[in-house]
């Protein structure tokens, strides 16, 4: 989109990405939704006169980095100019756990909102199912009168469908996707005389040559563990990134083997063994290759210049093997369980992110980036040079393994990384297998506490 927030709204794209990461995990209980109320039309002028529609009102609680990625005050001005008598009302969350005050709001019967942007998809899907904050959107699509809208599900990535739904019902309209790439600066590259890494030995081997050519530099790192390490590694490794009880392979071949590459990596001085200061010291440029979010390179870019910095897409095992593919998410907005409208944000959604909405769809490519609609992509990005980042990207979602939809995400990835924390450090004497072993065996634990 080129309508841009107030300049007192506006947010940087490093607030947006670390606000769009979360990975958080709680206990799940049940609620029903009740059925969309009728719209009160009826006259309270005299029998001479016609009936005066009443203006339908929409309110939608938006993430304060969302509102502005995706520029929603702009849009909320093109809806009113569209449909002026459906007045959208846009609001934030206050301090604290969102999702409490939504659940509060619900059991006291006090609901204003109807719908949310955004939950992290399929990590949050669930635990927002069960604890009854989300309904599903599929009765409410089917009926839109929306222009268009039935070309927009139809036109989502297909992975990314699949991951906006649980036990066969879509949940959520996605925004955008977000996946794990490397990124790297290009002159320490140069400097080491290298190409652009791809599989885990070239990545070993630009490092070894940075280390030497540019030992101001961090050679590699990754912006969080145990995502933008372990997890990508397993992807890139193996076609089956899951134990058939839905626990990721942890313990699998791939998984020791790449964790014992890290183990060599931190050993020899090639990348840090804990990473709180990881994704901050990239985007001061003192890291020459990264394991991250998908869009560092492009922020390094607004830092340093367009010809400093680039992304790329996940490491592989092997070069032309792409096995699993990428780690992948979405930012998804979702309609609220007993709200007073939830065909109103429906229909808001699917405008929003419609294939007409041609502002919001350079907005998305522009600033949020990598967009969950096919042809968002055929319009506003393919021809694009600064944008095929995200091409490549978007393609190698289109062929990844989905995360699953279940409970146990937030538990395994934070486990799974203070593990790899202790193996990475010498003095623990710890073994990958053993790590890994341990890891799987308290994060057994943990989900039984949790089922119990």
């Amino acid at each position: 989109m080129k309508d841009q927030p107030t300049p007192s709204r506006k947010l940087s794209r490093r607030q947006f990405l670390v606000a769009s990461s979360g990975l958080a995990l709680a206990a799940s209980i049940a609620a029903c939704a009740p059925a969309a109320p009728a719209t009160d039309t009826s006259s309270q002028s005299g029998a001479s006169s016609a009936p005066a529609a009443e203006t339908e009102e929409i309110s939608f609680l938006v993430r304060t980095d969302i509102r502005n990625a995706y520029a929603a005050d702009a849009a909320a001005d093109r809806w009113k100019e569209e449909f002026p008598d459906r007045t959208l009302i846009l609001d934030e969350p206050a301090e604290g756990a969102i999702d409490t005050k939504i659940q509060a709001a619900q059991a006291a019967g006090d609901l204003i909102w109807d719908g949310f942007a955004v939950i992290a998809v399929p990590w949050d899907t669930t635990r927002w199912v069960n604890q009854g904050l989300i309904q599903p959107l599929d009765d409410y699509i089917a009926v839109s009168s929306i222009p268009d809208a039935d070309q927009v599900v139809p036109g989502i990535i297909p992975s990314v469908l699949e991951s906006t739904k649980a036990e066969g019902k879509q949940y959520a309209i996605p925004g955008n996707v977000g996946s794990v790439a490397l990124g790297w600066f290009l002159e320490p590259l140069a400097k080491a005389g290298v190409e652009a890494p791809v599989t885990w030995d070239e990545i070993r081997v630009a490092s070894e040559k940075i280390k030497e050519t540019s030992p101001e530099l961090t050679p590699f790192d990754v912006a969080a563990s145990a995502l933008c390490d372990q997890v990508a590694m397993i992807w890139s490794a193996t076609t089956t990134p899951y134990r058939e009880d839905g626990l990721i392979d942890w313990t699998g071949e791939a998984s020791i083997a790449a964790l014992e590459w890290k183990q060599q990596m931190v050993a020899d001085g090639l990348m840090p063994g804990t990473h709180g200061e990881s994704f901050g010291n990239w985007l001061k440029g003192g890291t020459a290759i990264m394991s991250s979010f998908d869009v560092h390179g492009t922020m390094a870019q607004q830092t340093f210049g367009d010809d400093a910095a680039t992304t790329g897409v996940n490491m592989r095992r092997v070069k032309d093997e792409m096995a699993g593919g990428a780690p992948f998410w979405i930012n998804g907005c979702v309609v609220l369980n007993k709200s007073k409208n939830p065909q109103g944000v429906t229909d808001f959604f699917l405008w929003w992110f419609g294939p007409n909405n041609e502002i919001h769809g350079k907005q998305i490519a522009d600033v949020a980036a990598k967009p969950a609609y096919q042809y968002t992509y055929d319009k506003y990005i393919a021809d694009v040079p600064k944008h095929q980042w995200q091409v490549e990207g978007i393609e190698l979602v289109r062929n990844s393994v989905p995360f699953q939809t279940n409970l146990t995400w937030g538990t395994e990835n934070s486990v799974v990384a203070s593990w790899i924390e202790r193996a990475v450090d010498p003095s623990n004497n710890l073994s990958a297998q053993e790590a890994l072993e341990s890891a799987v065996a308290e994060i057994m634990e943990e989900v039984e506490d949790m089922r119990s």
